[in-house]
């Protein structure tokens, strides 16, 4: 009994200097960080600000990776599949990762992740083109009454937090029935068609809204926004909650089951490319509202959105 007692001892000693040393050589290589849609769109955009302070802090390199479809489901589905490693994660949306797997069958769900850290959390808006005739929901409420059928809202992909957005809009104004769904791969297509005039209606981020030439028609926020006093929250447009509040968070996640002392390190790399003053620049210049959590609030948070979202499923009929 002794020997066997003392091989366990020494098989957890064993076991737990590996864990370490794991650990303390973590990265040997590159890490990929993925992004589900398209390059050009909102979720690309700021994950292309993030990464070279990243890489940075976690003392490797990163690069950013593209894998577009499903409203985000074929990239989370291929990174549940990696290995567990730390060197592949993807920042998922609030829809990739609470929403999809909710209203499609998908091969993972709330238990496939290791959440690494929150990075940003932003109100969406309902925009129009610059040069759109509507300038007031009204202009918009008028119009559709007016002529049932004729206008189209786009979206990055069924259930995605672009299509929550124009649904939240326009079944709160109670003119859903009157307007055509046209979804895309990503909001970048979706932007694209908006200029050339074959969608009317998008909602997105305000990183996303200001690459463009679009001009906003509310916010969905708790209060109106400092860089757009003039525009109402949904709730002053008369959407009532809880449609009214939809924010587009984000984070990195890692397949479930990465080593502890290799998710402290991210978690931390994280934490430092998030405050580091290179990042708050691009925040700032891209009007990015930065949240960030560590790994286990984080996880929390994840897991409370996941059961909460189901109600905003329901509101938005999905």
């Amino acid at each position: 009994m002794k020997i066997v007692a003392r091989t366990l001892i020494a098989l957890t000693a064993v076991s737990c200097l590996s864990i370490a040393t794991a650990a303390e050589d973590f990265p040997k290589r590159p890490i990929n960080l993925v992004a589900p849609f398209n390059a050009g769109g909102g979720t690309d955009l700021l994950l292309r600000g993030f990464a070279p302070h990243f890489a940075d802090a976690i003392g490797g390199d990163a690069y950013v990776s593209n894998m577009a479809g499903g409203s985000g489901t074929v990239g989370a589905a291929a990174l549940a599949q990696q290995k567990p490693d730390g060197y592949q994660l993807g920042y998922w949306s609030i829809t990739v990762s609470t929403i999809q797997p909710q209203i499609k069958d998908v091969p993972y769900g709330l238990d496939s992740w290791t959440p690494i850290c929150a990075v940003a959390a932003s109100p969406t808006l309902l925009f129009v083109n610059a040069d759109s005739p509507f300038n007031t929901v009204e202009d918009v409420v008028a119009a559709v009454n007016a002529d049932p059928g004729k206008y189209v809202f786009g979206s990055s992909g069924p259930g995605a937090m672009t299509h929550l957005t124009t649904v939240a809009a326009f079944s709160g104004l109670g003119i859903l029935d009157k307007l055509k769904h046209l979804p895309f791969q990503g909001s970048g297509p979706a932007l694209q068609a908006m200029a050339a005039g074959t969608i009317q209606f998008f909602g997105d981020t305000e990183i996303l809204m200001t690459k463009g030439d679009f001009k906003p028609l509310m916010v969905f926020n708790d209060e109106r926004l400092a860089t757009f006093p003039d525009v109402p929250t949904a709730a002053e447009a008369g959407i009532a909650a809880p449609l009214n509040e939809l924010y587009l968070w984000g984070g990195l996640f890692a397949p479930a089951g990465v080593d502890a002392g290799v998710v402290d390190k991210l978690s931390a790399a994280c934490e430092a490319a998030v405050t580091s003053d290179g990042f708050q620049e691009f925040a700032t210049k891209t009007s990015t509202v930065i949240n960030y959590r560590n790994a286990a609030d984080f996880d929390a948070f994840y897991r409370a959105q996941f059961e909460a979202n189901s109600s905003i499923i329901d509101a938005a009929g999905l």
